[in-house]
């Protein structure tokens, strides 16, 4: 069972949704599905170059408690936490002894 003070870290869902603009262009604006309690652990950080630049990722395990809200996140989501985009890497898994946990394999920076 998790215990409730690792869950100290709000984090916000956001899905992509495709709108029309005035020009008939399609458009992928993010939009806030809600926001939850989670334990984030992040895992050291990596640096490598691409094109020629430095690129710097961190990956992170991001739990949160089951819900039907939480259910309905998928690896298309991602996550905003510590002035941060999380994008999501994995389908999520549930775990826990009761399955009352989901977690995600979660990456920021580089390229999304």
């Amino acid at each position: 069972m998790a215990r409730g003070g690792s869950f100290r870290d709000r984090v916000t869902v956001q899905r992509q949704l495709e709108s029309v603009d005035a020009y008939g262009n399609v458009r992928g604006d993010w939009a806030d599905l809600g926001a939850f309690w989670a334990d984030v652990r992040v895992v050291p950080g990596r640096e490598r170059i691409a094109s020629g630049a430095v690129e710097a990722t961190a990956t992170a395990t991001l739990r949160l408690r089951v819900s039907t809200a939480a259910r309905a996140i998928t690896a298309a989501d991602r996550f905003l936490c510590r002035g941060e985009v999380w994008n999501i890497r994995n389908e999520p898994v549930v775990m826990g002894a009761r399955r009352e946990l989901i977690e995600f394999t979660c990456e920021t920076g580089g390229a999304t």
